[in-house]
């Protein structure tokens, strides 16, 4: 087996489990790209627009949104291989216009890659992928409002709390600093809370 078909084997699994066609598994193996990406590195910057769709198959990302000024970065979702593996800037790749967020890689990272266009062509002659990319978008929108719900009305330490019974892979593989960012307090804060919670 390649090097790249065992980076592709769990996308593969997931698309053979939907009964994807083996045809069109090939097709997408033609198209995709694998890349590895360091701890802190970033995949796509504020001002660009994102035409990749990405696959996180090891590691992970935490998706940081700039206010107009490029100041103030706060973390507004993550990315990890077991916990939402499909990655995008959402508000660029759907309009394709320069996106306000970066994908910064929080550890040593994997991922697979297809163009926008090429995934579009694909999904047009393949009406069950196409179900599974709605779906998808579908899953990821449910579960960023929900973020979004309880950012809005939990305090610290309820947040903090979800965080750790709903989304227990951050807390385990995400820096202290994008989870502090991401609850909208300070690093010392969080270590408050999180000390608290013991």
């Amino acid at each position: 087996m390649s090097e790249k078909s065992t980076v592709l084997a769990p996308l593969f699994s997931i698309l053979e489990h939907l009964r994807i066609s083996e045809e069109t598994r090939q097709q997408i193996a033609d198209k995709i790209e694998v890349r590895r990406v360091k701890s802190n590195s970033i995949l796509l910057m504020p001002g660009n627009t994102c035409t990749q769709l990405y696959f996180v198959v090891s590691g992970g990302f935490v998706c940081r949104y700039f206010n107009e000024n490029l100041e103030i970065p706060k973390t507004i979702n993550f990315y990890l291989d077991d916990l939402h593996p499909f990655m995008a800037c959402v508000d660029s790749y759907f309009s394709q216009q320069p996106t306000a967020c970066e994908l910064r890689a929080v550890r040593d990272s994997v991922v697979l890659s297809m163009s926008k266009k090429n995934l579009d062509a694909l999904m047009q002659s393949n009406p069950v992928l196409q179900g599974f990319y709605d779906t998808l978008v579908i899953q990821a929108l449910v579960e960023e409002n929900e973020l979004k719900l309880k950012i809005i009305s939990h305090n610290a330490e309820q947040l903090y709390q979800y965080l750790l019974d709903e989304l227990p892979a951050v807390i385990q593989k995400v820096p202290s600093k994008y989870i502090a960012e991401f609850m909208g307090i300070s690093a010392e804060w969080l270590s408050k809370v999180k000390r608290r919670k013991k």
